[in-house]
């Protein structure tokens, strides 16, 4: 079976159990084809309050994946330092992990900077890079120019690039990227956890008021995914529908701020900020929502929004990124990004359509997990025999 090294900061670990569920589902789908290693290397400063992990590490299969989670040297701030600072600080524990796991591949899921070391590692052990990128880690972090230059190597180098949608894609390609060596692949959806289920038995569960019409987001409270712009849209929404909740699922830096807007626009009691839940739960309030709301300023290709959809639950979200190309007037609303306004009336006639959950469902039937693994492994396959100067496998991408 063929060895891959799975290479990135964003996955789950028992301390951090909700931290790159993504990762978690490609990783795992993945692992039906491949035998796979999870390497997923934090700063040590990030790990100060547990400082055995400062000099051991963390190792389990907590995921039910063997995963190990190294701690790297770098200088916080220094950013251009950082893939540097990494490759050096974990070539030893790799050389060891080579040595009784011979990976033929590296697939490393974040550009810079894991794809960047990922890219050293690819070199030292004479095996290609298949890096997966996700949005922010191009749209963001290129805007550094110190950064660019490290992240146009790494894509350079990399044998097979893996984009998460085809705006993603037209970016790479504006960098200078050979447009054959990129590969466009939606996320997929676990649809047996995101399935329709009664709104009111969901609500229950999570000891929500029954009564009103709800708007749900989930995800980080961060400047990027617009929430602040969320809840003033919900605001001027408020003097079109009195009976109305915002549910807020989620942490991050922007939560003081969100609530010091809350208490300026007296939404006390309207907005509710749940905090961050267990990936678990999630499905709970999808089926809780009579609305998905992601209004974010940058986008990859978002899972919520096909978990909404796979629950039943249409979405209004922003039109950035790859997200009109996995939401459309049928699912939902597309609506300008950081407008309050344009949202508020985005969701406001969201909120009064009829809606098929069935159909809604039915949507996003294509979108599996099962379908993403399969591809991913085509692309390791195909770009494994490339690298090694034979193409017996057939494999087309």
């Amino acid at each position: 079976m063929t060895k891959v090294l799975l290479f990135s900061n964003l996955y789950p670990s028992s301390k951090t159990p909700t931290r790159g569920v993504f990762n978690r589902h490609v990783f795992g789908a993945i692992a039906e084809h491949c035998d796979v290693r999870v390497v997923s290397p934090l700063p040590w400063w990030s790990q100060r309050e547990d400082p055995d992990r400062w000099f051991f590490g963390l190792k389990e299969n907590f995921t039910g994946l063997h995963a190990s989670f190294p701690t790297y040297w770098s200088v916080p701030g220094l950013h251009t330092w950082h893939a540097r600072g990494m490759y050096l600080s974990l070539k030893h524990e790799l050389i060891k992990l080579h040595s009784s796991f011979p990976f033929e591949a590296i697939l490393a899921s974040w550009a810079y900077p894991d794809a960047a070391a990922a890219a050293h590692f690819a070199r030292f052990f004479r095996v290609p890079l298949v890096t997966n990128v996700l949005g922010s880690d191009i749209n963001a972090l290129t805007t550094y120019p110190r950064l660019t230059p490290q992240i146009r190597a790494t894509l350079e180098a990399s044998a097979r690039i893996i984009s998460v949608s085809g705006a993603l894609k037209t970016k790479i390609v504006e960098m200078g990227i050979a447009p054959p060596k990129i590969v466009v692949q939606h996320n997929g959806v676990d649809r047996h956890e995101f399935c329709i289920r009664e709104k009111e038995d969901a609500r229950v569960c999570l000891d929500l008021d029954p009564e009103p019409q709800r708007i749900v987001y989930v995800g980080n409270f961060v400047e990027e995914k617009g929430v602040d712009v969320l809840v003033k849209a919900f605001s001027l929404l408020l003097s079109h529908k009195k009976n109305l909740r915002l549910s807020l699922v989620g942490s991050g830096n922007l939560q003081p701020r969100l609530r010091e807007i809350v208490e300026e626009m007296g939404l006390t009691g309207k907005v509710e900020f749940h905090g961050r839940r267990s990936h678990e739960e999630i499905p709970l309030w999808m089926s809780a929502a009579d609305l998905f709301c992601l209004p974010s300023l940058r986008e990859g290709c978002p899972n919520v929004v096909l978990e909404a959809l796979s629950s039943g639950v249409p979405v209004v979200a922003s039109r950035v990124g790859g997200v009109p190309e996995i939401l459309n007037e049928t699912q939902g609303e597309l609506t300008v990004a950081g407008n309050p306004q344009a949202l508020s009336a985005s969701l406001c006639r969201a909120l009064e359509r009829e809606w098929n959950p069935e159909l809604l469902r039915d949507s996003v039937s294509g979108c599996s997990w099962t379908d993403v693994g399969s591809h991913y492994y085509r692309i390791l396959s195909y770009a494994i025999e490339e690298f090694r100067g034979t193409n017996s496998t057939g494999f087309s991408i």
